[in-house]
């Protein structure tokens, strides 16, 4: 049973766990590393998964838990960003898709430079949590939910045009 719910969440939020990974760790080889430790607490965390909250909020707060440790364990140096591209990458790539992966990788370092907890919440913000999920999963008011996304947004753009 436990094993046929551990798929059955891999199968249906497996994406977004991997973007918040991916919000905290640009480097692929430490985002693959962040969510397998995401997936190992998860499967041990189901025995103990009552249901008295959502099950995406659950599955946020293990994710948010295991990231804050990964990173308080992890030693390594992270990168936010690598100029060079992959030998794989074919040199007749479109221009327009070029552009705009560079604006999504741009905006990625951006998300990178605010604090911790600016980037849990915009990350729930770009998987369209409501406010009131997002203020369960970091505890906080509903109602305050919407003036931190405003000062954060604020402060990405500046950030964004700064770069």
């Amino acid at each position: 049973m436990r094993e046929d719910y551990f798929k059955e969440i891999i199968t249906h939020h497996k994406d977004k766990i991997y973007r918040i990974c991916f919000a905290y760790l640009y480097e692929k080889e430490l985002v693959d590393d962040l969510y397998q430790e995401v997936l190992i607490n998860v499967w041990n965390g189901l025995k103990n998964f009552k249901g008295n909250s959502k099950l995406t909020t659950w599955l946020y707060r293990v994710t948010l838990n295991t990231t804050i440790t990964f990173n308080r364990n992890t030693k390594k140096h992270l990168s936010l960003f690598n100029n060079e591209l992959p030998d794989t990458f074919e040199a007749a790539i479109d221009t327009e898709r070029q552009s705009q992966e560079n604006r999504v990788n741009k905006l990625m370092q951006c998300v990178q430079k605010l604090k911790k907890d600016e980037r849990l919440i915009i990350s729930l913000v770009l998987e369209e949590l409501s406010y009131k999920e997002i203020a369960d999963i970091i505890g906080i008011e509903a109602n305050n939910v919407g003036v931190r996304i405003s000062r954060i947004k604020k402060r990405l753009l500046k950030i964004y045009n700064n770069e």
